[in-house]
Formats: C-alpha cells, sequence, structure tokens
C-alpha cells in the first residue's frame, strides 16, 4: 500500500522524471480500445496491463500521485477478469482497463480521505460512477492525491504532501485532480477519474500534457462522491487520448459517441477580447500558431461574450458559499483539521448573504444563455486551458501581458466558466511553452458531448499530421 504524508523533495522526484515519459512501456500508444481487443486475441491480459501500472508506480513513486493502492488485491481482480476471458464471457468495453479514482469518489474497500484531515460528511456508498466503470469491466486498482477537499487548483496540499509536474519537480501539477493527472502522464493506468468544479480536470490534465473532458454537467452522476460545490461539479475522465476519454465518458454516462464526427469544415469561435492581457506572452504567442495552423482547415472568427467578463467573481460565491455549507458541521466546531488556505474561503462563504447567492444564481442563468447563442452559429469556442505555463510550486502570482495577475485567476480564469454554466469542455495538449506542456480547451454546446469529442478528435489529429 502507499499512503504519502510529507511532500517528496526536489531531488527525489529529479530521478522519476529524468527518464522521461515517452520512452516508458507504459505511456505507449496503445489506447483502451486496442488494448481489450488484444485481450480478446489472447495477446495480452488484464494482468499484464495491472503489472505495467505497477512498474510505473515504482518508477515514479516521487511523484506522489497515489494516495492509497493495495497491488495485491488488485492482482486478484486482474486474474478473476482474465479467468472470465479465458472462460469465454464476452469482454466488456473497458475490460481489464486499469482506473485509478480521484480520492473523493468512495470506492468499495478503499478508504476515502480527500486530501483532508478534517471529518467529511456522509455521501453515501460506492460512487454510482465508479459502479458503472466496473459493470463496463474496468480494473479499478487505486485513489489519487488531490488538493484539499478539491478546493485549489495547485495540487499542493500540507497534509499528503505536493503532487509533482512530471516535466518540472519545480512546477505545480495542477488540481484539485492532480494526482490523476500525473498518473495518467507516467502510465499509472490508462485512465483517471476527476472531479471538475471550477477547472479541476481540465488544469491538471494540462500540466501534465493528457486529455481532460469534463461532460455537460450531470452527464455523469455524482452520487457517492464528495462535493465541493453541488451547482458547479461535475465528473469526467483524464486519458492519453480523446478516444480514450470517449470511452470512459460512455461507461461513466451511459450515452454513446459514436455519432458524434465532424462532418463539414469547423466553425470556431475565439473570445478574443476577453483574452485580451489575460495571456502569458509566451502562451501567447503559442496559441496564435495553434489558430494559424487551424486556419487552413477551419473557420475562425471572434466573438464578444461581455457576460463572461464577471463569470469569476460570480463562480466564486457560489463555490464558496457550497463548500461552506458542505462542511457545516465541521466548521461549527471549529475547522479542526482543515488548512489554513482551505479553511479561509470556506470561512467567508459562511459570511455569504443568501441574497448575493441567489443573484450569482440568476447570473449564471445569463452566462447560459449567452454561450448558448454563441454556440448555436459555432462548433465550440476555442481558448487556451490556462493562461500561463505550469507555475512554481508555492508561487502565488504570475506575469501576463496586462500585469502581474494571481495564480488562481490564470489558471481557473481559463475554465471555471464553462463548469459555472455546466457546458462540456476538454482540454487536449498540443505543443509546449517554454518547454512545459500547453493544451488548447475547446467548449461545446450544452448536451453536445458526443459532436465536442468528434471535433476533438478532428484537432488531435490535426495536430498529429502537423508534427
Amino acid at each position: 500500500m502507499n499512503s504519502p504524508t510529507s511532500p517528496p523533495s526536489t531531488a527525489s522526484a529529479a530521478a522519476p522524471v529524468s527518464q522521461g515519459l515517452a520512452g516508458d512501456p507504459a505511456t505507449a500508444s496503445t489506447g483502451i480500445r486496442a488494448a481489450v481487443l488484444a485481450q480478446a486475441q489472447g495477446t495480452l491480459s488484464s494482468r499484464d496491463l495491472l503489472e505495467q501500472a505497477r512498474a510505473a508506480h515504482e518508477r515514479h513513486r516521487g511523484l506522489n500521485a497515489i494516495a492509497w493502492v493495495d497491488f495485491d488485491a488488485a492482482a486478484r481482480d486482474a486474474d478473476a477478469l482474465d479467468e472470465r476471458r479465458r472462460a469465454g464471457a464476452p469482454l466488456r468495453p473497458l475490460h481489464g482497463v486499469p482506473v485509478t479514482i480521484k480520492d473523493l469518489f468512495n470506492v468499495t474497500g478503499m478508504p476515502t480521505a480527500a486530501g483532508t484531515r478534517a471529518r467529511l460528511p456522509d455521501f453515501g456508498g460506492e460512487s454510482l460512477a465508479v459502479s458503472r466503470l466496473r459493470a463496463a469491466g474496468a480494473l479499478v486498482f487505486a485513489k489519487t492525491n488531490m488538493h484539499e477537499i478539491a478546493l485549489g487548483a495547485t495540487g499542493e496540499n500540507i497534509w499528503t504532501g505536493d503532487v509533482i509536474n512530471p516535466y518540472d519537480p519545480a512546477r505545480q501539477a495542477g488540481g484539485s485532480s492532480s494526482g490523476a493527472g500525473v498518473a495518467v502522464a507516467v502510465g499509472i493506468g490508462m485512465a483517471g477519474v476527476g472531479s471538475d468544479t471550477g477547472g479541476s480536470v481540465r488544469i491538471p490534465a494540462a500540466f501534465s500534457g493528457v486529455v481532460g473532458f469534463k461532460p455537460t454537467f450531470g452527464a455523469i452522476p455524482l452520487a457517492g462522491a464528495l462535493h465541493l460545490s453541488w451547482t458547479c461539479d461535475h465528473a469526467g475522465p483524464l486519458t492519453r487520448s480523446v478516444d480514450d476519454a470517449a470511452a470512459m465518458f460512455e461507461a461513466m454516462s451511459g450515452r454513446r459517441t459514436a455519432h458524434g464526427r465532424v462532418a463539414r469544415r469547423p466553425r470556431l469561435a475565439v473570445p478574443a477580447r476577453w483574452l485580451a492581457g489575460r495571456l502569458h506572452p509566451a502562451m501567447r504567442a503559442w496559441f496564435e500558431s495553434r489558430l494559424a495552423d487551424w486556419r487552413r482547415q477551419a473557420d475562425i472568427t471572434e466573438v464578444m461574450t461581455p457576460v463572461m467578463m464577471d463569470s469569476s467573481a460570480q463562480y466564486t460565491v457560489v463555490a464558496r458559499a457550497e463548500a461552506a455549507h458542505v462542511h457545516r458541521d465541521v466548521l461549527a466546531s471549529g475547522g479542526e483539521g482543515f488548512s489554513p488556505g482551505v479553511l479561509a474561503p470556506m470561512r467567508l462563504g459562511e459570511q455569504i448573504a443568501l441574497r448575493t447567492y441567489l443573484e450569482a444564481l440568476q447570473f449564471r442563468e445569463t452566462l447560459r444563455a449567452e454561450l448558448d447563442a454563441l454556440l448555436r452559429d459555432h462548433d465550440a469556442l476555442v481558448l487556451p486551458s490556462s493562461a500561463v505555463p505550469p507555475p512554481l510550486r508555492g508561487q502565488t502570482e504570475v506575469e501576463v501581458e496586462s500585469g502581474i495577475v494571481a495564480v488562481r485567476e490564470a489558471v481557473l480564469g481559463q475554465t471555471l466558466p464553462f463548469s459555472f454554466a455546466g457546458f462540456p469542455a476538454i482540454s487536449l495538449p498540443g505543443g509546449s511553452v517554454e518547454s512545459l506542456p500547453a493544451s488548447i480547451q475547446l467548449v461545446g454546446a450544452r448536451d453536445r458531448d458526443a459532436a465536442l469529442l468528434g471535433l476533438a478528435r478532428w484537432v488531435e489529429a490535426s495536430q498529429s499530421s502537423a508534427e
């Protein structure tokens, strides 16, 4: 088992990072559907896939991605899946695929701590999303580390230790699904399940150079998961390809995505006025280069999003008020077990007046109307997943075109409008900025998750052909 309690040093993380990612046998290009097919053909087994994950875990322990794992128990589960295959049972869509789960989803036989020492409220039995993964044949084998109670985007945690960026141990891994992003990047499992309230799937995916998909609000059930903000929370997969994200989404949502195909020249919208002054100069140059490449194959227009300009403040009202309510019993008894950095915003959440909260909910409807109208005429909104490359661990401010801003605004500001409004969004790796991963975010119309995944496949393919 593995249960880190202190931050790994930069030195301890350097060895796994220096081994590189591309040469890792566990990070080979084989996707989920190919792995299932190989098992059906008898050239691969569930136990093989688990042993790849175990080897990657041993190589990259210093990155602190894993909160809890019992490989002996997982091996028994893998052997049972292999026996089922040998007995001639039809293989399910995720048969034998090793999957990690963020440590705020309940998993039978595994503890749930949500990265905190505070007492958690009761939120039921095994997560419905996890149960659906098991029903699809997935091998659920480990829990991943996270930002405390999901209230933060850095992956830094004084209780469990920081999750370390796999590209540079001095950098943040993003959050709050930090361990999930890192685990997928280095091959500790083929996919991870995270949650996304303001960007907590897309940010760690961007910082670790993997795919992070946040579907339409409610598409994946959250029964059996610890809420941060129940009107903003989403569950979503982190994977190494769009097709893998689609396979995970289908299993957890019960929705099909095969019909999502790009049948004509895509129409993409860039919120240019909103992005003005927000980006790090190097991120601006990278983003403009991506747009220049796509203009040969897509229609790209600049659009106005005046309501979105005010979304950060209104999101903060809702998220903090709801987080304070979720954890009201511990807060009422003094907040014991919460770190100062998490306790402070929840104390502010306790003070939010009902009128202010309701006005923020009303604002959300206006934001939804703005995005609905924009996406009636466009296939997706396109923008960087983060305004800046991964900041340094401990860094609280960054420089962008307009000056110095808080890390929270530079990172969450790019993602939170779309979780606040409940629109599907996906982060796709798209090269590098200053030798660190850089990612494109696509935002689609509500309940058109399949169409967004189809467009994401087009982007993924166009970037591969450009390389």
